[in-house]
């Protein structure tokens, strides 16, 4: 029997004591299992890190309407000649000018710092993709791990009914007298080491379970096992559109920015001056007029520029550094699926059909006195460790496609993220 049929015989079975354990925690029934991609949904319903950001993406789009305003004028009043002594003990003499004044950017500064803002806004919408793939991420670990979970369950099952039925066939034949009392009590022992086996798979299942059900707060309930068998590979992609690389080389265009920004703040910003003054001893008024410039004796911010080509520098090497981060890991994982599959190749085309036979084999032998219950026990075992291994194979296999995922950013527009305000 293959292990997809005994999934399909035994897993119902083993998920139902699942089920029952936190039923009362369950939010409502669903038509079908639970598949992958509605883990992912429903996963993005209230998590405060997709919250977060879209904060900062607000935050950054507030900040270029902010950096496109220009600089707001100046008013003042200086009254002149006011209680002093003499003649200007009072305010006769006094001389009241209302001036405005507005300082003019000439190194182009609004213009670096509407730039700066729009990189920020880039670099937070590409943060907010990349803590929605990082969740997913999550999400389908913990799938995965659920399904390998009820998966080991199955096979702990059939370890368990194969025990059980062993262990009364061996009664049977000791109290014939065909079989020493010895095998009798060796048979029990192997019945309670697989009850306890199946109640410790039970348990990882309920544990795997409630841990995936945590992203999105209800209680447990049928997941896809059938998406589980099947290995369909991801494409690789050249790594170029990689949204760690593409984040990446947002931060070096904003670093990149920032040195339009101290190159501005070194070019002096004139303010021009325009008012009205009123002499109270004439009763006459005037216009005045003037400029003032910042000399620009001991700093021409020089520094500054230095240090922001540094980052720029830094950036652009971090840049080079991610992307071959990236086609490092894309290749390993790429190794390890492809191992994956061959194992779970193999294990399909020879091992587990040559176990089955095998126990298929001394169960026959058995029942003629051929063989042993011993003989018996070790076919099983055998066929149990393979379905096990098979297991750990498409388990690293589906991990690997995660995290594969996760790289290229296959999941980014599963659905939008729903922010609510705060």
């Amino acid at each position: 029997m293959s292990f997809s049929r005994s999934a399909t015989l035994v897993g119902f079975a083993c998920f139902a004591g699942i089920v029952a354990t936190q039923e009362a925690r369950a939010q409502a029934p669903t038509e079908g299992p639970l598949t992958r991609e509605d883990a992912l949904v429903r996963a993005l319903g209230d998590d405060p890190r997709l919250l977060a950001a879209g904060a900062s993406e607000r935050a950054a789009e507030a900040g270029v309407a902010q950096a496109g305003r220009r600089p707001n004028p100046t008013v003042e009043v200086l009254s002149e000649n006011v209680s002093g002594s003499g003649p200007y003990s009072s305010l006769d003499r006094a001389e009241t000018t209302v001036s405005f004044s507005q300082p003019l950017e000439l190194g182009g500064d609004r213009h670096a710092r509407r730039t700066l803002a729009e990189r920020d806004l880039a670099t937070a919408r590409l943060s907010s993709v990349i803590r929605r793939l990082d969740l997913f991420e999550e999400v389908e670990v913990a799938f995965v791990e659920a399904q390998a979970a009820q998966a080991r369950c199955v096979v702990a099952e059939e370890r368990l009914g194969v025990a059980r039925g062993l262990a009364e066939a061996v009664a049977r034949r000791v109290g014939a007298a065909r079989d020493p009392l010895m095998a009798g009590a060796r048979a029990q022992t192997r019945l309670a080491e697989a009850e306890i086996e199946a109640e410790a798979a039970r348990r990882g299942a309920e544990a795997a379970m409630a841990r995936l059900a945590s992203y999105w707060g209800s209680g447990a309930e049928r997941i896809d096992l059938a998406s589980f068998e099947r290995m369909a590979d991801r494409p690789l992609s050249s790594g170029a559109d990689a949204p760690d690389l593409a984040l990446a080389t947002a931060e070096e265009e904003r670093a990149k920015a920032r040195i339009e920004i101290e190159r501005a703040r070194g070019v002096p910003d004139p303010n021009l001056q325009a008012g009205w003054r009123r002499f109270s001893d004439t009763d006459d008024t005037a216009l005045t007029f003037g400029v003032s410039i910042p000399l620009q004796l001991w700093d021409r911010n020089s520094g500054g520029v230095s240090r922001a080509r540094a980052e720029r520098d830094r950036a652009g090497f971090e840049t080079r550094a991610r992307a071959q981060a990236l086609a490092r890991q894309q290749a390993t994982l790429a190794t390890q699926r492809a191992g994956a599959r061959h194992e779970v190749e193999a294990l399909d085309a020879r091992v587990i059909p040559n176990a089955e036979e095998a126990l298929r084999l001394a169960h026959q032998g058995y029942s003629r006195g051929a063989f042993s219950y011993l003989d018996v026990l070790e076919a099983q075992r055998s066929v149990s460790d393979a379905r096990l291994r098979r297991i750990a194979a498409l388990r690293t296999y589906h991990l690997a496609e995660a995290a594969l995922a996760r790289l290229t950013g296959a999941h980014a527009d599963v659905a939008p993220v729903q922010e609510q305000p705060r």
